[in-house]
Order: C-alpha cells, then sequence, then structure tokens
C-alpha cells in the first residue's frame, strides 16, 4: 500500500508506470497540482498499517465545525522520515497542508506535512527537512534505509522502464489496489524503509521493516541455484562477493501482480542482480538492480539509489502487519 511521494508528482502526470499508481492503489483521487491548508485542533491520530490518518476539527467552507481526514503513509516510513507521534496529540493546534481530493470538501485528503504551534514542521508525504547527520559503517553489515530522494530516484527509474504492452494493459486494471502483501525486489528495496544485514561464512541475512510484514530474505553464498527451485514471492537468491561488492542473483520468483511495482505484475520467468556497495565515505551503499522479465519487459530494466546508514533505527513493533480493513479504507473517498 505505497503511494508516490511529492518528488514525482510531476512525473506521475507524464509516464504511464507512474500514473496508475505506485503499489496497491491509485493516488488519482488526489489533486496535486493543488495544496491546501487546513487549520483546527487533533481530534485522532490513528496510527495504523498500511497508511496512518489525522483528523482534524476545522470549520468548513460554510463556517460550521467540521472534520477533516488526511491520509499519511505507513508507520515504518514515518520512523525512518522522523515523524514524531506524540507531537500530534488530541487536542494539539495545527496547520495541515495537503493535496485536496478531486471529489470535492468533506473526502480525504492527502497529508503532505503538518506544522504545529511551537513552529515545528513534521513531515508525511514532504520530506524531512531537519539536517540528519550519518555516522560511518565499517562494512555492509548493519541497518540501512533510502531517504526520501533516494526513493524518488528509484521510482523515477522505474518509471522509464520498458514495460511490454501486456503489462501496461494489466497495471491499468489496478489488480492489487486495497491488498496487504508485500512487494518483492525491487519495490521492495527502494521504499524509505528499515532494512539491516547480517553477514555470515554460508549465508546473508536481509530483513526488511515493511507495512505488510516483517521480511526476511537469505542469501546463499553458494555458486550456483539448486534444480527444481520451487517459486516463492521473494525468490531463490544466491550470492557472491566481486572485491568489496556483494552480488545477488535471484531466480524462483512466483507471479505477482505487483512484482515490477506500480501494479505492473512480473511472470515467473523474472530474473534479478544486485549489486551492493560501500560508498568510499562509507555512509552509504549504493544499491543497483537489473531486472529481466520475458513477459512484462521488452528488455532488461535497472535502477540505482542509495541507502543511508541508519543505526538509529530499530524495528517497528506496533502495530504489527497491515491491517486489510485500514489498507481499504482511502476506497471511502473515492470520487463517484
Amino acid at each position: 500500500m505505497r503511494r508516490l511521494p511529492p518528488a514525482l508528482y510531476a512525473l506521475a502526470a507524464i509516464t504511464p508506470f507512474a500514473a496508475p499508481a505506485f503499489a496497491h492503489h491509485s493516488i488519482a483521487m488526489f489533486d496535486q497540482s493543488k495544496e491546501i491548508l487546513i487549520e483546527g485542533t487533533v481530534a485522532r491520530f490513528d496510527w495504523v498499517n498500511p497508511h496512518m490518518y489525522l483528523i482534524v476539527n476545522t470549520k468548513g467552507p460554510d463556517g460550521q465545525p467540521a472534520q477533516v481526514e488526511g491520509e499519511g503513509l505507513g508507520i515504518t516510513q514515518a520512523l525512518v522520515d522522523g515523524l514524531d507521534r506524540d507531537a500530534l496529540k488530541p487536542g494539539t493546534a495545527v496547520v495541515m497542508r495537503a493535496n485536496p481530493n478531486r471529489g470535492g470538501w468533506g473526502k480525504q485528503v492527502r497529508i503532505l506535512d503538518v506544522t504545529t504551534q511551537d513552529g515545528e514542521v513534521h513531515p508525511f508525504y514532504a520530506a524531512n527537512t531537519r539536517t540528519r547527520t550519518l555516522t560511518p559503517a565499517t562494512s555492509l553489515e548493519g541497518h540501512w534505509a533510502p531517504n526520501r530522494a533516494g526513493i524518488g530516484a528509484g521510482f523515477g527509474a522505474m518509471a522509464r522502464w520498458p514495460v511490454t504492452p501486456e503489462g501496461r494493459a494489466a497495471q491499468k486494471t489496478l489488480s492489487a489496489d486495497g491488498l496487504c502483501f508485500v512487494e518483492p525486489i525491487p519495490f521492495l528495496a527502494v521504499l524509505d524503509e528499515l532494512r539491516t544485514i547480517e553477514i555470515g561464512k554460508d549465508q546473508v541475512v536481509m530483513k526488511f521493516d515493511n507495512t505488510g510484514d516483517h521480511v526476511e530474505r537469505v542469501i546463499h553464498m553458494t555458486a550456483a541455484h539448486p534444480a527444481n527451485v520451487q517459486p516463492t514471492r521473494h525468490g531463490h537468491s544466491i550470492g557472491r562477493w566481486d572485491g568489496d561488492t556483494l552480488v545477488i542473483d535471484t531466480i524462483g520468483y512466483e507471479p505477482n501482480e505487483s512484482g515490477l511495482g506500480g501494479n505492473v505484475p512480473s511472470s515467473p520467468g523474472k530474473h534479478t542482480v544486485e549489486r551492493l556497495t560501500l560508498t568510499p565515505d562509507k555512509l552509504h551503499i549504493r544499491y543497483e538492480v537489473n531486472v529481466e522479465d520475458p513477459v512484462y519487459l521488452t528488455g532488461p530494466a535497472t535502477l540505482a539509489i542509495q541507502w543511508d546508514h541508519r543505526p538509529d533505527l530499530e524495528f517497528s513493533q506496533d502495530p504489527p502487519g497491515c491491517d486489510p480493513k485500514e489498507a481499504a479504507r482511502y476506497k471511502d473517498s473515492v470520487p463517484k
């Protein structure tokens, strides 16, 4: 259940990949070319997965008391970006900056950020403007997360991928809308959520903090894939070292309605090769992936982003998982 970050608003308007949706439901109901300010007090802050909601007491166009529900990102993304849940308690005076709903007043809006009376700006879909000091890592092992610029670069690359006409047609059906499931690589690698890397002699374990589930990928440090690999959502991965770069080769993906991201499906023939390299300043991992799919891509597709070293982050605990009712909540605000 993901939406385009603000950096891709313009891109969404002009590229077929981004226009319908990024992940499980469309953002077409929000007018991303406009911003509105809603002044009032917090009535309730629903800190839920896969998207959170801030309800604000305000006044309607007729001057009468009204409530506006604003939709935000997932808990795992909010933690990476530094959203302070306790700063938005009921009764707190706020100014909510948002994209309006095309259905008009009274419909759900998309929160960009919220400003409290102390002047603090609390980021939702807008990027955090606070300066963050990163500390160097000693190896690929540790805690990592892309920043908002990183996911913008990743989604921008995905928007230019050579998707086949069959893939475009499937994308338009939005068949993954409103569902609770975790998209595999490449989408999983781009999201601004915590991921950890543990390096052993025989295997590398990567864990992803995701609103749908906590994902664990095991990369077997062996020379070849076994025969008759049983297809799974995240496939079968083998790894090798190319100098200091970890190279991950994955096959055995099961078909997925959004396996290439953004409601573009993937086939059993999907094949990915990832390269993870610590940057010279040791503050980032350069993540690169090459994706092939004989059904839904006309040729190889690539993207490259950076993951920041984030030893300050821990896995989210409360609440775990994705609630199907919350996943479908946005549908009540879709213009009829």
